[in-house]
Order: structure tokens, then sequence, then C-alpha cells
């Protein structure tokens, strides 16, 4: 049997292992330590956070081998993998260091990578450098589903009329995730347009509303968020409208909903058929799994990192500025050449 991969993961919180902790009828997994464990393939080793009361109790529930408070104690051992489950304002400094201090072969980090461009172009330079492997968890690149949806729409660009979108939580935090997924659907837009913001209080951070515009179609993204309210309910919903039907992406993109086109009781006039639509599951609530073959495999050496890189970060992070931008000077921000991510 093949010897096991080693891991730690810094933050014991929400997506390091709490989000399996308490699932309500359903087998999915949706963290860091819930995929190492049922992948079978690695070993938890360390898991770090400051509250070390916090690591005990994910150390006893995971059956992580040790636990701490201090970073240190990572950046001077060694780790096949390590996950990155820290706030979003950490991530730049906790990664800049395991890079330097050559602490692993691969870092699996939560979104965003970091909060400045120079930033994330800085972490994508080191890791060239030192030959680390870094990897941002936008795993719905990682379910086939949504791959199948990327494929068909390769072919069939032309008959994409528009798409209308729904996140929350921040444009940082969540709509990162968001515009990642429509740039893999659809690719990179020409411009953007921000024509409204409201602020999220939980993530104490805004929630822009926007458009991208492509060449032959348009992407309207908008949100539940409110001032009023410090929550109303999670949402992460794609609608792609064809000239020959439509394909929504819903359920927090468990499920896909399609309709065709039919006749109409007025005569020449077809419509959606919204009476027999077609529902499928996505494998959404499996591709923490799926991220974690991937991890594995550019670990070991099977194949070279090429998903979710810090490169296509870059990208992301360029259009959440645009966005800023636009909504700041109240204009169509053009994004700019791109040609270099290809």
């Amino acid at each position: 049997m093949a010897e096991k991969l080693t891991v730690a993961i810094v933050g014991a919180g929400q997506i390091a292992g709490g989000y399996d902790r308490h699932k309500l009828n359903d087998d999915g997994i949706y963290t860091h330590a819930g995929a190492y464990v049922k992948d079978g393939r690695f070993q938890l080793q360390t898991v770090v956070d400051l509250d070390i009361a916090k690591a005990q109790d994910f150390l006893q529930e995971w059956q992580v081998n040790s636990a701490t408070a201090c970073l240190e104690d990572i950046y001077q051992a060694y780790h096949d993998v390590i996950s990155v489950c820290t706030p979003d304002a950490t991530h730049y400094e906790i990664i800049t260091d395991l890079i330097e201090k050559q602490s692993c072969r691969t870092i699996f980090a939560e979104k965003p990578l970091a909060l400045r461009i120079d930033e994330i172009n800085a972490l994508a330079c080191l890791a060239r450098e030192q030959n680390v492997n870094l990897v941002i968890n936008f795993q719905r690149q990682f379910d086939p589903v949504h791959a199948g949806i990327q494929q068909m729409l390769a072919t069939r660009m032309d008959k994409l009329l528009a798409v209308n979108a729904f996140y929350m939580k921040g444009l940082e935090h969540n709509g990162i995730t968001m515009i990642d997924t429509l740039i893999f659907l659809c690719g990179v837009p020409r411009a953007v347009y921000a024509f409204n913001r409201v602020f999220n209080q939980q993530v104490n951070a805004y929630t822009y509303e926007f458009i991208l515009f492509y060449d032959t179609f348009n992407i309207t993204v908008k949100t539940v968020d409110t001032e009023s309210s410090v929550y109303n309910y999670h949402i992460f919903e794609i609608d792609l409208l064809l000239a020959d039907g439509r394909v929504t992406l819903n359920d927090n993109s468990r499920q896909v909903v399609s309709r065709s086109i039919v006749a109409f009781a007025y005569s020449g006039v077809n419509v959606l058929n919204d009476q027999k639509p077609d529902h499928t599951p996505t494998e959404f609530k499996f591709s923490m799994l799926a991220a974690i073959n991937y991890i594995h495999q550019i670990t070991s050496g099977m194949k070279p990192h090429a998903i979710n890189t810090p490169e296509m970060s870059s990208v992301n992070k360029i259009i959440v500025d645009r966005i800023i931008l636009s909504f700041d000077k109240k204009t169509k921000i053009e994004i700019g050449d791109m040609s270099w991510i290809r």
C-alpha cells in the first residue's frame, strides 16, 4: 500500500471541518478535513488555530495527530499538503511564509488567494520559483456537470442570448467564486459595469451588482443581500438563456434545470417549457472530494498543476477591481488584454 500523504490544516473553522459536522440528511462532503478523510490517501498530521481549544476539538473530531496554536510549528515542519482555511486577510502572509520556508509540496488555499492584485502576482511568482503547487478552492471546476455545461457552451456560444446570476455575502468573498464560475463557463468578459452595491453586515463588506459584457451577450449579476438584515439565505444561481432552451444551475449548484422550446397556445409563438422541465442533480456535493483527488495527483507528480492556479486568481481579481472602479466612476470599464492567461 502506498504511503499516505501528510496534511496540515491551518484554521479550524467551518470550511476546514465544521460544515461536515451537522449536515441535514446529506451525504455530501463540504470541507477540507472531510474530503481528506473520505479519500483515504491522506494522513491528517497537524491542525493549527490561534484558539488552541478549537484546535484540540478539531483534533478529537478528525483524529488529527497533533494540534498547535503556533504557526511556527507548521513552518518548521514539513507536510506534503497544507490547507489554508483562515480569514481572507491572512492568506497572503501565511502562504508566503509556507512557500519561503519550504513547508510543503502543495498548498490548497481557500478563496480569495489574497486581497490585492500585487499580492496574488507575488504569490504566483514565488510558487513558480519554489516549485510549489498553489491551488485555490473554486471547487465547481471539479464538478463534471459544470464541466459538461462548459463544453456545451463552447460549441454553442452563438446560441447564448443572456445570463442572469445571483450571489450573496460580499464581492471579494463569495462574488469572486461567482466570477470564477462565470469565466469557467463563458470565458473572460470584455467590460464590466457596476450599477449597485449593498453592505453585507455578516462579512463587513460590500456586495456589488454588475453586468459583464461579451461580444454577443451580457451577464447580469445580482444579490439577495440587503442592508436591513444581517443574513437572508444562501444563493448561488446561474441562469443561461439560449436561443433554443434554458439551463439553470440552482440549489447552490446542486441541481440543473433544463427547459426546451415548445409551441404556445397562440399560433406562431414559442415559449420555454416550464411545465415539464428536466431536473438533473450535479455532483457539486462531491466536488471537494474531486478537488482532493486532484491535490493527490499533482502532489504525487502524476499530473502538472493546471486548474485553479494563481494566474486565474489574478484574472478574477482584475475583474473584481474593475467592478469596484466602475461603481466608483459610474461608468463601464474595459477589462483589457487577457491573452496572457492562455
